[in-house]
């Protein structure tokens, strides 16, 4: 029988490795005395921090997150609970909030790699404060792929590829195209008051919505999906205190870097503190602590230095899931890593797939006809016919783009009459979806011109040390120059002058086409055997 922890909500990484006193920290006046933590932020930009009891103004939110009240509150982890079970919860033992089941079905090698859309909902105070730049947003995006897919030279390299990747979200949930970026001026929804996320949320399921706000004066919270009720609900998602986001964020060091967003990630894919449970038995591992065996137990959160020993082991304060300096962490580890893709799979199933989140399952599309290889007239109408679907997009036939090497787009369509320029043609027929994920098919086509006009040919194919050659001759070509085409090619325009001799170069044996035109007149087709 599991026990069910009561924290499906974890919020963390809110405390700094080095506090510094605050000269501008002074009481103000008292907020309801219920107990309650309470973080506003004023007209003039500062912070107004309430236990119930007592008020304290701070100058801003830097210096508020270096305060002693930051710190013995326990914002680091402003953990927030739901009220009982909600619907919608389908226990599974693999990744429970009791247990972890590192199984192989779940190893991120050789396994699909699952594309997650992002929308970053911007909540700006009416002071100004809260502006986050497309750019910043960009670059925390790319944060999270560096470190969920340990990109070489990134700061999270040396960790393990968990085959998830973010992208901003291309379409929105009425199928109209979007920057993945929404922003809102608000007071009370940049101090995280109020059920926002019913008016500006997007569906939980098929998107992670993130919320740059004050975050409840943490520097960030997250739902952990494991313990259910949780996916489906408005409110799921992460919220991010708004300067600790993005790269060089102006929240300054040691929380800078972006991490906060990807410790907080971590936890909205299912992953526990390395730290919880404290100091306990490397037996049963896959059922106590974080529930996962290749982090080591340690006694309390990691602030800082890089490396520290508790429990009898190294703990692992590189690990994205501690809390210490961004600049440390650089991991999430091989069972982390399979914890995440199994609650993709037992959880949050429709918020990716492989190859794509919603509209970005990766298409197919297929050219029926005509075969590969179809040679035709010049001036003949070709008739091609393809399909294309997608997994979760379902038939986008209709957005099939037709193209040839020779004549640009032909069209768009399941179906369409083109009629080609003389020559080899490469067809292919190209579907991008509505997440950004494509695919293409090519075949080979090959026009060549009419004959049976006013212009006569004949070829005579004989050989020079070893080589082939074919000496042309016609008549009734009209206009100086003439175009010869071998085997359906353009091989020269030439003199209209009755001769021409083919320096093919090949050996052996076989046999080569020509006709002769000018003037939209085509000669017989001429087989020279070699």
């Amino acid at each position: 029988m599991h026990t069910l922890r009561l924290l499906p909500l974890v919020a963390s990484l809110a405390i700094l490795s080095q506090l510094s006193p605050v000269a501008v920290a002074q009481r103000g006046a008292p907020l309801p005395s219920d107990g309650l933590i309470r973080v506003l932020e004023t007209e003039r930009g500062a912070i107004l921090a309430s236990d119930g009891f007592d008020t304290w103004v701070f100058e801003d939110v830097n210096d508020y997150v270096r305060s002693d009240f930051f710190v013995t509150h326990g914002l680091r982890c402003g953990a927030k609970s739901p009220e009982g079970q909600l619907p919608g919860y389908t226990a599974t033992n693999d990744c429970s909030n009791s247990s972890t089941n590192p199984a192989s079905q779940y190893a991120p090698s050789g396994g699909a790699l699952y594309r997650i859309p992002v929308v970053v909902h911007i909540f700006t105070h009416n002071n100004g404060n809260g502006a986050i730049s497309d750019a910043r947003v960009d670059s925390q995006i790319d944060i999270l792929n560096e470190d969920f897919n340990a990109l070489p030279g990134s700061n999270g390299a040396a960790g393990t590829d968990a085959r998830i990747e973010f992208f901003l979200a291309t379409t929105d949930p009425s199928g109209n195209p979007t920057s993945g970026i929404t922003r809102h001026k608000n007071n009370k929804w940049f101090n995280d008051q109020q059920a926002y996320y019913n008016a500006v949320g997007w569906d939980t399921t098929r998107y992670l919505n993130i919320y740059t706000n004050l975050a409840s004066g943490n520097l960030g919270y997250a739902y952990v999906p494991s313990g259910g009720g949780v996916v489906g609900q408005a409110w799921d998602g992460v919220r991010i205190l708004w300067t600790s986001f993005g790269a060089n964020a102006p929240i300054g060091p040691p929380y800078n870097l972006g991490r906060t967003t990807t410790h907080e990630v971590g936890h909205y894919l299912g992953l526990y503190h390395t730290f919880d449970g404290g100091c306990v038995s490397s037996s049963g591992c896959n059922g106590n602590g974080d529930l996962i065996c290749d982090t080591n137990p340690e006694s309390s959160p990691n602030y800082s230095p890089c490396t520290r020993s508790s429990c009898g082991s190294v703990d692992p304060t590189h690990n994205y899931l501690d809390y210490s300096d961004d600049i440390c962490m650089y991991e999430f580890t091989e069972e982390q890593s399979r914890r995440m893709r199994c609650t993709l799979d037992n959880f949050r199933v429709d918020l990716a797939s492989d190859g794509g989140g919603p509209g970005n399952a990766t298409p197919s599309v297929n050219i029926s006809a005509p075969s590969d290889g179809t040679s035709v007239s010049d001036g003949t109408a070709i008739s091609f016919a393809g399909s294309a679907s997608d997994a979760e997009d379902g038939d986008l036939s209709s957005a099939i783009s037709w193209s040839s090497s020779l004549d640009g787009t032909l069209g768009s369509g399941a179906s369409i009459n083109a009629t080609l320029s003389v020559g080899s043609h490469t067809i292919t027929a190209s579907v991008t979806d509505s997440g950004g994920a494509s695919d293409s098919d090519s075949i080979a086509v090959s026009v060549t011109p009419i004959g049976g006009g006013g212009v006569t040919l004949s070829t005579n194919a004989y050989k020079v040390k070893g080589r082939v050659r074919v000496d042309l001759s016609w008549s009734g070509a009209v206009g100086g120059s003439v175009d010869i085409y071998r085997d359906g090619a353009l091989l020269t325009n030439t003199a209209n002058d009755g001769a021409f001799t083919d320096n093919t170069g090949l050996h052996g044996s076989g046999s080569l086409s020509y006709q002769v035109c000018a003037s939209g007149d085509c000669s017989n087709t001429s087989v020279a055997s070699y």
